[in-house]
């Protein structure tokens, strides 16, 4: 299995590209939203693969970041995705503005992908909802003796919600929604916080 290529460019077409790396040229797929980054013919490129292995087919995926390549990931395991649907969703927006459209539950970003229609948008938001925010809470190590009151779990609450592509801004209003007074652990302020910015 190929989990990382590091080469030169052959051929960059569309959402293609050709890489070289000891004398052999890989064909990758790519998601629009890393095009730019693979640069230019003759340029030097780093790919983080999915190796995707069927029956008659072996076919590599590649990406910018480990952050595109997880949520790919994620992506073709939810029924009725499979990898071209996962890349063309990928293609539609960045990695932040997926990961927030699926927080807040807005099929919009999802539904521009071609052959995604609402069921299979919806069904994304479903499976994967759950996960990124089980992620956004493992962001940050909660200390047990933390407490709303010194500022500690406001901080991890923003950390965790940065970390998932919202703004310094959203973060703080996310924050501010938050119901202190009961002196929330981690996981439940996060999960109110997500829930306040979702509306």
């Amino acid at each position: 299995m190929i989990g990382y290529l590091r080469g030169d460019v052959v051929r960059a077409t569309g959402e293609q590209v050709v890489v070289e790396a000891g004398g052999v040229g890989y064909l990758l797929s790519i998601p629009a939203t890393a095009r730019e980054r693979v640069g230019r013919v003759g340029g030097q490129v780093e790919l983080h693969v999915h190796t995707h292995v069927r029956e008659d087919q072996l076919a590599l995926f590649g990406f910018a970041t480990p952050e595109e390549l997880g949520l790919f990931e994620q992506l073709i395991q939810v029924d009725g995705v499979g990898p071209k649907v996962g890349l063309a969703i990928l293609s539609t927006a960045s990695i932040s503005v997926l990961k927030q459209a699926i927080l807040n539950g807005d099929v919009a970003p999802i539904r521009r992908a071609p052959g995604v229609g609402p069921r299979t948008a919806q069904k994304v938001i479903i499976d994967l909802q759950p996960k990124l925010t089980a992620e956004a809470a493992t962001l940050v190590v909660p200390r047990p003796a933390a407490a709303a009151a010194d500022g500690e779990v406001p901080r991890q609450v923003e950390t965790a919600l940065r970390g998932l592509g919202f703004s310094a801004q959203q973060a703080r209003q996310g924050i501010d929604a938050v119901d202190w007074s009961a002196a929330p652990p981690m996981q439940e302020a996060l999960a109110a916080a997500l829930k306040a910015l979702g509306r």
